[in-house]
């Protein structure tokens, strides 16, 4: 599945991609080996087959500047937990000019629209302004702190659509 934003593409991996995948699974601790790649992409495509209309467990996408081969972070929403379903996005560092806010209203267009959820949420660390502001940017509502400390936020399929 492919979705574009003005400057970026973003899509589920394929072995194609494995060498891509062992570089940028675990970008900021380091690269893995192609046996774990390929673990990673196994266990994607297995959530992805869970998905279904109203109901998202996980789907994540790379995240490609346009007309090139280097993943440059990941985004997606996991429902694993808690029955809330959380947006997530991860760019690297050096590519870090907007590029989470366009992932993460894609990522919101996707979830109401294609999959039909009523309801996505957000969480980020207090001290981290940047994903702050992009879930604020997005229009999502602050709930407040979560137990761990996490800024918490949500959005709803109407107050998306206003």
């Amino acid at each position: 599945m492919d979705m574009f934003t003005e400057n970026l593409l973003l899509r589920t991996v394929t072995y194609d991609d494995i060498s891509e995948v062992a570089r940028m699974w675990n970008f900021e601790k380091g690269e893995i080996s192609l046996d774990r790649a390929k673990e990673a992409i196994d266990w994607m495509k297995e959530n992805h087959e869970k998905n279904e209309r109203g109901k998202i467990i996980h789907i994540c996408f790379a995240v490609f500047e346009k007309n090139s081969n280097k993943i440059i972070g990941w985004c997606g929403l996991d429902g694993r937990h808690e029955n809330i379903l959380n947006i997530f996005y991860l760019i690297d560092k050096r590519y870090r000019r907007g590029y989470a806010t366009e992932c993460a209203n894609i990522i919101l267009e996707y979830g109401f629209t294609r999959m039909e959820v009523n309801r996505i949420d957000g969480k980020c660390k207090s001290k981290n302004r940047g994903s702050k502001k992009v879930l604020e940017k997005i229009g999502m509502n602050k709930i407040g702190l979560d137990k761990d400390g996490s800024l918490h936020y949500f959005i709803t399929l109407d107050s998306y659509k206003n």
